[in-house]
C-alpha cells in the first residue's frame, strides 16, 4: 500500500467559494478514479503558524496504481482546471504504509 500526501499553498486572491468547488471537485475524482482505496483531504485548521493551506491524501495498493491516479484524465483534468489556477505552491511525497 502506497500512501501519496500533497499539500498545497494558495494564491492570495482566492474568490470566495473557490474551496468549496475544490472539495467538490475532489469528491467527484475520489468516485471516478476506481484505484483509489482511500482519498481524504480539506482545508488547514490554522492551529498553527506557516501550515499550507489544503492536503489531500490517498492510499493506492501499489506503484502502478500511483502512477495510473495521477495520470488519470479525470485527475489531470482537475489539477489544470480547477487547482492551477489557485495554486501558489506544492509539495508532495508518496510513502510505503
Amino acid at each position: 500500500m502506497i500512501r501519496h500526501i500533497a499539500l498545497f499553498r494558495f494564491k492570495d486572491d482566492v474568490p470566495e467559494g473557490t474551496l468549496d468547488a475544490l472539495s467538490s471537485g475532489l469528491a467527484q475524482l475520489a468516485k471516478t478514479i476506481p484505484q483509489l482505496e482511500a482519498y481524504a483531504y480539506g482545508p488547514d485548521l490554522a492551529l498553527r503558524s506557516g501550515n499550507f493551506d489544503f492536503a489531500v491524501v490517498a492510499d493506492v495498493a501499489d506503484a502502478d496504481a500511483f502512477t495510473a491516479y495521477a495520470e488519470h484524465p479525470a485527475h489531470q483534468a482537475f489539477l489544470k482546471e480547477q487547482l492551477g489556477p489557485i495554486l501558489a505552491e506544492r509539495v508532495a511525497v508518496q510513502f510505503e504504509l
